[in-house]
């Protein structure tokens, strides 16, 4: 079952995870986000979509949530998609959840989700050498998806009302700010995850498609 470059590692207690030897690996981002989906999922029948699911993880992490109806996980990896798929098998689970290996702006279900979620590449592409393998760099840097065609896209393949969450990096708020706002989505949420030095590099953002609300912020400490 396993390649000679992947391990079997522990998720959350309850599951197992496979990843690659030297490669990206999830990370306390992906924990934040799920813990934060964990509590603001209330909706019945949920259709869910995770953008750059990478190895599967989030999709894994919520396969016991009642709430989710469907759960479809897109990556433009295939390495990564074959892994999720894998890690399906070696957990046994029966959930309604179907891992694709596509570049999400070809995605074609539009106006379909109930909910997008997402940990994104968050480093931009600057045209930089990069001195990452190219499993890592596809993962952290914009390179196949820059924050525009991601917020585009979530925007797409959303309901007419819909929500977006996603985690990034707290030094390019306003420029997420503006692209949501450009793509007509309204900021509900943003939680500043700080530190045990009091600093936050990491925020998880809450928004709707279709609908206007007030802006709540909260701090979280690790």
């Amino acid at each position: 079952m396993l390649k000679d470059d992947e391990i079997i590692e522990e998720l959350d207690k309850k599951y197992k995870i496979i990843q690659k030897k030297g490669g990206y690996k999830y990370a306390e981002d992906t924990i934040l986000l799920f813990n934060y989906l964990k509590k603001s999922l209330s909706k019945r029948n949920i259709k869910l979509l995770d953008i750059g699911t990478g190895n599967g993880i989030l999709p894994i992490l919520l396969s016991d949530n009642d709430m989710i109806e469907e759960i479809v996980g897109i990556d433009i990896q295939e390495e990564n998609i074959e892994r999720a798929n894998k890690t399906l098998e070696l957990n046994e689970i029966e959930k309604n959840i179907n891992f694709t290996c596509l570049d999400i702006k070809e995605y074609k279900n539009a106006n379909y989700f109930d909910v997008v979620i997402s940990n994104p590449p968050y480093m931009e592409d600057n045209g930089k050498k990069i001195n990452e393998n190219e499993h890592r760099a596809l993962s952290r840097h914009e390179i196949k998806l820059n924050l525009d065609e991601f917020i585009q896209n979530a925007k797409r393949l959303l309901k007419p009302i819909g929500t977006l969450y996603f985690i990034h990096r707290t030094h390019r708020l306003i420029e997420i700010i503006k692209t949501l706002d450009k793509n007509k989505f309204s900021v509900k949420k943003i939680i500043f995850v700080f530190s045990k030095n009091n600093t936050s590099s990491m925020m998880i953002i809450e928004a709707l498609k279709g609908k206007k609300i007030k802006l709540e912020i909260e701090n979280y400490y690790v």
